[in-house]
């Protein structure tokens, strides 16, 4: 063992006996400081004003997160396909021999044909 603890096995055999405690207790008593002097009012309201700034900024972070996720989630989305809107829209064609509905049969077919860049290219060399 140490010489520290010797010392407290000596201390803990013993139970000192105080002549004056009620002494002891107010010496004790003013060496405390007020707990009025150490904090003064302003400090206590710089410390709420503080305390509500942090809470504050914690509600728009939490927000601003909250909306950078849901917009990377928004824009990672797969992109869907037009084609079954793309069939609802079709106008309607009467099927008579007529020449007016001959042409806009016609017009409908040549207008619903997508033509590719190089598709475009060779049809302009074939006619010359």
């Amino acid at each position: 063992m140490t010489q520290m603890d010797d010392i407290l096995e000596r201390l803990k055999g013993q139970q000192p006996m105080l002549e004056n405690p009620d002494d002891m207790v107010d010496s004790i008593m003013v060496n405390l400081p007020d707990r009025e002097e150490q904090e003064t009012r302003s400090e206590v309201q710089e410390d709420r004003k503080r305390h509500a700034f942090l809470i504050a900024l914690r509600i728009i972070t939490s927000a601003a997160a909250m909306l950078l996720i849901g917009l990377f989630i928004y824009v990672n989305q797969p992109i869907q396909t037009a084609t079954e809107s793309a069939n609802t829209y079709r106008t309607y064609v009467p099927q008579g021999n007529t020449l007016e509905n001959l042409y806009t049969r016609s017009l409908q077919k040549s207008q619903s044909k997508t033509i590719s860049y190089t598709q475009f290219k060779q049809m302009l060399y074939a006619k010359n």
